[in-house]
């Protein structure tokens, strides 16, 4: 299709003098070379579907065309009034042949280090997703078998669906020797104290809120309020220690200290030979996640929170076993959610991906 624009300024119509008028094109058609008289053209289609506009973008069907050579297109549009327009003409240069664009896709990959086995001799590459599918793919090679320790040239090459092999690409690696191993990494220990330090493992331990220091992120509760702290303004401090027994470095947090409180806060015990499900989990900020709870009293309330403690999601409940809780703009990450009955509270964890 061909896409004729300002086609009122094209065929004459403001030279004609019809600019004052609210005359909008009710049909336009074109013809190759000879006239074949006023309405006789090939009908032109509106761009947006009608005609009804003294300014209309308007398309022509190029599925048939004259020979191949040099030709005169014209178009003319008619008014509200039945008026046709004058004739605007242009020179069309009509060529052979056709333009095709075929399905480029991927369809394998390989590689091979420093001297050439010939194409489709070398290692087989895999798509990063599983399925070589499109014109782009990454894709990942086995490191398990590496060439000797030193500086080598990694060579690597893709074919097409057409069973044309590209050209290869290269780069130079250079393989050093050993290997490089990731540790389990979670938090085995954890400690407070207020103001000044003293000393590593020697502050007041914290407890992991799940009962059992096993992930990299925990979320912690205090215990007593180590003694004597007075009144005021003091700056409390807080640490973890690794699966390696290393300290990390402590963070610290301005809090105002009001001794005249009386009694404790307490926190809520968990509901016995309650369970929760969590349904997707991992799930994402779109889908949310519904929370279930079997085996217990109805729900009356559903809390989630950030690692740092935030409340971000606060959902009532009205008595239900069930409800769907919404994670719109919640970031990646693990939140922690609590499920409050009338008999008590239960814990687990969401994975928003």
């Amino acid at each position: 299709m061909i896409t004729i624009r300002n086609l009122l300024i094209a065929t004459g119509l403001l030279a004609a003098g019809w600019c004052n008028a609210q005359l909008g094109v009710t049909t336009a058609e074109y013809f190759w070379d000879t006239d074949p008289g006023v309405g006789n053209g090939t009908a032109l289609t509106a761009e947006d579907g009608a005609f009804g506009e003294a300014l209309e973008q308007i398309q022509l069907s190029t599925g048939t065309l004259p020979s191949i050579g040099t030709h005169r297109l014209y178009i003319r549009a008619k008014d509200e009034d039945n008026g046709w327009g004058p004739l605007f003409s242009t020179i069309v240069e009509i060529f052979p042949g056709a333009v095709s664009f075929p399905d480029i896709t991927v369809t394998d990959a390989e590689y091979f280090w420093d001297t050439d086995p010939g194409e489709g001799n070398g290692t087989a590459m895999l798509a990063f997703d599983g399925n070589f599918n499109a014109a782009l793919e990454a894709v990942r090679l086995d490191a398990t078998s590496l060439p000797a320790d030193g500086t080598h040239v990694l060579n690597i090459r893709a074919r097409d669906a057409n069973n044309d092999w590209g050209a290869v690409f290269s780069t130079v690696v250079d393989v050093m020797p050993g290997s490089v191993s990731f540790p389990s990494i979670s938090v085995s220990a954890a400690e407070y104290w207020f103001d000044i330090d003293p000393g590593e493992g020697t502050a007041t331990p914290m407890l992991a809120f799940d009962g059992n220091f096993n992930h990299a992120l925990e979320r912690l509760v205090g215990g007593d309020i180590p003694v004597p702290v007075d009144q005021g303004v003091h700056v409390l401090w807080l640490r973890s220690r690794d699966a390696n027994s290393d300290w990390g470095p402590p963070f610290g947090i301005v809090v105002n200290m009001d001794t005249a409180i009386q009694g404790t806060v307490g926190v809520p015990e968990e509901e016995a030979g309650a369970t929760v499900e969590l349904l997707p989990n991992p799930t994402d900020g779109a889908a949310g996640c519904m929370v279930r709870l079997t085996g217990a009293d109805r729900m009356t309330r559903v809390e989630v929170y950030d690692v740092q403690g935030n409340l971000v999601v606060s959902v009532p409940v009205n008595g239900t076993s069930q409800v769907l809780v919404p994670m719109v703009g919640a970031a990646a990450g693990v939140y922690p959610v609590r499920v409050h009955s009338s008999k008590g509270v239960h814990n687990a964890r969401i994975v928003v991906n």
